[in-house]
């Protein structure tokens, strides 16, 4: 049976607990190291990651994901592999900016954002569509090249949403619950492709807070 797991990247020191929390900074592409507390936080994963005889971590190699794979290709003695299509979400404008300045001065956009997330994008930035398109075929391309095998991807908060969100098919309207919940790895068991359905499906087996 394949499978994933799919490890959201650590926390940064602009991330103050909700992502979405008014003293928060928006990260999008930025790089950033991981906090101590992300790191002794990701020690829990690392069995789970063992046992499953894992050979390759996939991110985007930027971000904080980059820095997550590489402490579990340290901790697990695995490979890291870059896939530049995985890369978080490109938040423009909005990236360095606290949460509360994203309100105070792009107001309207941003309620639009959080209420309708498909219809707008920051500026200079791109859109939950746009992403969804390169993540979905990175997505294609790794299953196809793993078949059998269980596949691990650590992704930064948008783009470990997208991946569940084209895994369940669940609408990307609905995306939001899934940036703010406080679950840090998925184990999916992926649904054997056809030509029909070539863009990966699974079923979530458990996941970790």
């Amino acid at each position: 049976m394949n499978k994933l797991i799919l490890i959201r990247a650590g926390g940064t020191p602009w991330q103050q607990g909700l992502p979405t929390a008014d003293e928060s900074r928006l990260q999008g592409t930025v790089p950033l190291p991981l906090t101590e507390q992300a790191q002794e936080a990701l020690h829990q994963f690392c069995d789970c990651v063992q046992r499953e005889n894992v050979q390759v971590i996939y991110s985007s190699g930027n971000e904080s994901s980059g820095p997550t794979a590489q402490f579990f290709a340290d901790k697990c003695s695995l490979k890291t592999k870059k896939i530049p299509q995985l890369r978080e979400l490109d938040c423009g404008l909005w990236q360095g900016l606290r949460i509360s300045e994203i309100k105070n001065r792009y107001g309207r956009a941003y309620k639009q954002w959080r209420s309708d997330p498909t219809s707008v994008k920051p500026p200079q930035g791109e859109g939950l569509e746009e992403a969804a398109q390169r993540v979905q075929k990175a997505l294609q391309d790794i299953t196809d090249k793993n078949r059998g095998k269980t596949i691990v991807i650590v992704a930064a908060l948008f783009v470990a949403a997208i991946i569940e969100c084209l895994l369940t098919e669940t609408s990307l309207d609905d995306i939001w619950p899934l940036v703010e919940r406080d679950v840090a790895l998925h184990v999916f068991a992926l649904e054997p492709q056809t030509e029909k359905h070539r863009t990966p499906r699974g079923v979530c087996l458990s996941k970790v807070s």
